[in-house]
């Protein structure tokens, strides 16, 4: 690959592309959204490029795993997995659209590989350009819940966190407790934001919980 491409690949992206929500433990984490990683790569290959569904699956968990392929030039792929969480009903657990978990996984695992060819890898170092790494005020613990109905988790999102509390075989007052630990605030006063993170960190430990299980 061309050195130019790869300069290219590799540019830091404007500071109104770049997002922010929470990670594991309260940790800021900036991103930047597949549409913007879909218009740099179309910016650096024009049409020489691809993305394709290697395989994908429905865990137990209801969550859906991606492997997806990217290629450039014809010549060049990276490889990744990516993970889409479903929509379920909160009254009865069940899942109430799979289509849209499999586009984020898509999505995910589209991201991921193009990480791998250096775009947007910058924002996962610890050199982060300053105008980039600039947190946006989150809450904390004493903070009092956000009146903002627009910054209020969604339905999904609450749907998400009750189902994989579930999977962990947690009560529902566990899920509170620990809702309130990290956060300060019942699970359905959470950020976006908090949502998203609270929701990264279950995943995180039914992964585990399925490999100590394997």
């Amino acid at each position: 690959m061309e050195e130019s491409i790869r300069k290219a690949l590799s540019a830091p992206f404007p500071a109104d592309a770049v997002k922010n929500r929470r990670g594991n433990f309260g940790k800021p984490i900036n991103y930047v959204d597949g549409a913007a990683i879909i218009a740099r790569l179309n910016d650096c290959f024009g049409g020489d490029w691809s993305f394709s569904i290697v395989e994908h699956h429905v865990l137990a968990t209801g969550e859906v795993l991606v492997h997806g392929k990217l290629t450039v030039l014809d010549k060049i792929s990276k490889e990744a997995f990516g993970r889409g969480i479903p929509a379920i009903s909160r009254e009865t657990g069940e899942v109430l659209s799979e289509a849209d978990a499999y586009k984020a996984a898509a999505t995910d695992a589209l991201k991921k590989c193009a990480t791998m060819l250096g775009v947007a890898a910058y924002l996962y170092s610890d050199d982060v350009p300053e105008q980039q790494a600039e947190e946006k005020p989150q809450p904390r613990k004493q903070d009092k819940p956000t009146n903002d109905a627009r910054d209020r988790l969604t339905q999904k999102q609450l749907s998400a966190l009750w189902s994989m509390g579930r999977s962990l075989k947690l009560s529902a007052e566990a899920v509170r407790k620990r809702s309130v630990e990290m956060y300060g605030v019942q699970p359905e006063n959470l950020t976006k934001n908090d949502a998203s993170a609270f929701i990264s960190m279950l995943g995180e430990e039914i992964d585990k919980s399925k490999r100590r299980a394997a």
